[in-house]
């Protein structure tokens, strides 16, 4: 993964199938989201992924 550096901060670049790509870029022309760019969409997408995940996880831990 390449690494960048910016005033705020620390980034990555990630890669993603042309076809996810393309479907992030028609949601953002919609305006409908209110998404300006694929990272923005891409950044709330994963944030909201982990999460989940996270909270499935203590979830997970708690039962046992």
């Amino acid at each position: 993964m390449q690494k960048n550096k910016t005033n705020n901060g620390e980034y990555v670049t990630l890669k993603i199938p042309k076809t996810l790509a393309d479907e992030i870029d028609h949601l953002i022309e919609s305006g409908t989201l209110g998404y300006r760019s694929r990272a923005e969409l891409a950044s709330d997408a994963i944030r909201r992924r982990l999460e989940q995940l996270n909270s499935n996880n203590a979830v997970s831990k708690n039962r046992t």
